[in-house]
């Protein structure tokens, strides 16, 4: 009696210490890999049990330890994973299973996140088998691992939304510093423009500037993708712009190229930007204009419209770019253009139809009551209705007398 009384202190302090052991890996944030192969020893070692298989559920069940099992028992339990839920596995599946004669589910709010299967093997002794006898601390130590194991991955997953939340928020204050802040506004030209962020801060970029006291430069680009790489390349893109445009007479058309290259260079392939870029000469009234891949500008001179399509791929999509022409327009009289991103054409209402390309043709022939950005984004909101906005939207306006 002395002798079992013993061997009970014995085992309850294994246990005991298996646990204690099993917590502390947990709070020193051992991997997986190391918490499964304690978990393990104990199982196998210190409680003297001959086979086990624990299956999990992530995305789907899996088998994340075992000792003891054949390969054909395995694939048999992998088979049947759907089936542990609801316990349908049928007693032909069991019998098939050979030895593994005890199942144990560990769940979490009234849900099953995993199961461990308990085999004692071959072993005959008319004494009661370890996976019965320790099934119960089986249950309570696989339920500490399994819980642990899944909060893991909620907080990894929680820092990884808490890394990209500010990635997004950094990416934000980057474009809002490449966005010009003052306009000009005066009896000779009046520009105007609009940002709209959705979601995923994206590329959406534009610009205005003078390179001289009268030749201005306008630009409207939009880079594939989102996030804080969108954003170093555009922060990128523009500084190039500026520096073509303000440290040399850079022509239209060498900035274009110039440009192809820093994008490559930057993006690896991995990304291009649609860009539209226009010069306008207030003393020999010339408008010059180059389209990347970008959204048709729409030009109107007086009640005139037309739109300045793409004559180029993106840049960086291609290496070289193939032989082109700036395409130059005399314009004698009052003008206005209007460029915007794919955000706002590809608005849809209730019905899936987009809001396109014509309806800002109709806000521009309209009598205007405020900034046109504003009235263009109003008509668009009326538009979709109760749909919501799927992407960023910039849209610039530029009305020269």
């Amino acid at each position: 009696m002395e002798s079992k009384a013993k061997d009970r202190i014995k085992i309850r302090d294994g246990k005991l210490n298996a646990l204690l052991d099993l917590t502390k890996a947990i709070n020193a944030n051992l991997s997986n890999e190391g918490l499964f192969e304690q978990y393990k020893t104990v199982i196998t070692t210190d409680l003297g049990i001959a086979q086990f298989v624990l299956f999990i559920k992530e995305k789907n069940w899996h088998c994340a330890s075992s000792a003891g099992i054949s390969d054909t028992q395995l694939q048999l339990i992998s088979a049947n994973a759907r089936s542990f839920e609801d316990n349908t596995m049928s007693i032909t599946d069991w019998a098939a299973a050979g030895s593994l004669d005890i199942v144990l589910p560990i769940q979490k709010d009234e849900q099953s996140i995993a199961f461990i299967f308990l085999g004692d093997g071959e072993d005959e002794q008319m004494s009661i088998s370890p996976s019965v006898k320790h099934m119960r601390f089986v249950q309570t130590l696989t339920s500490i691992l399994v819980v642990a194991v899944e909060n893991k991955k909620l907080q990894e997953q929680s820092l990884k939304q808490a890394a990209f939340q500010r990635e997004l928020e950094l990416a934000a204050e980057m474009q809002n510093m490449l966005l010009p802040k003052a306009l000009p506004k005066n009896d000779k030209i009046k520009v105007e423009a609009l940002y709209q962020a959705h979601g995923e801060v994206g590329g959406d970029y534009y610009d205005f500037f003078y390179i001289n006291d009268h030749e201005w430069v306008s630009c409207m680009a939009d880079v594939s993708g989102k996030g804080i790489s969108a954003a170093f390349l555009m922060a990128g893109f523009q500084a190039h712009i500026k520096a073509l445009f303000h440290q040399s007479q850079t022509t239209l058309s060498e900035a274009v190229v110039s440009l192809n290259q820093n994008v490559i260079a930057a993006s690896r392939g991995e990304r291009f930007v649609t860009f539209f870029i226009c010069k306008f000469n207030e003393k020999n009234r010339v408008l010059e204009y180059i389209n990347c891949g970008h959204n048709p500008t729409l030009l109107q001179i007086e009640n005139q419209q037309s739109w300045l399509t793409a004559i180029l791929p993106g840049l960086g999509m291609i290496d070289v770019l193939p032989a082109f022409n700036t395409i130059r327009i005399s314009i004698p009289q009052t003008f206005t253009v209007i460029s915007y991103t794919d955000g706002l054409v590809e608005i849809e209402n209730s019905q899936k139809q987009p809001f396109g390309e014509d309806r800002i043709a109709e806000v521009l022939k309209g009598i205007h009551h405020s900034s046109l950005p504003e009235e263009i984004l109003f008509t668009a909101e009326k538009f979709k209705e109760d749909q919501p906005f799927v992407d960023d939207l910039a849209i610039l306006a530029i009305q020269q007398q």
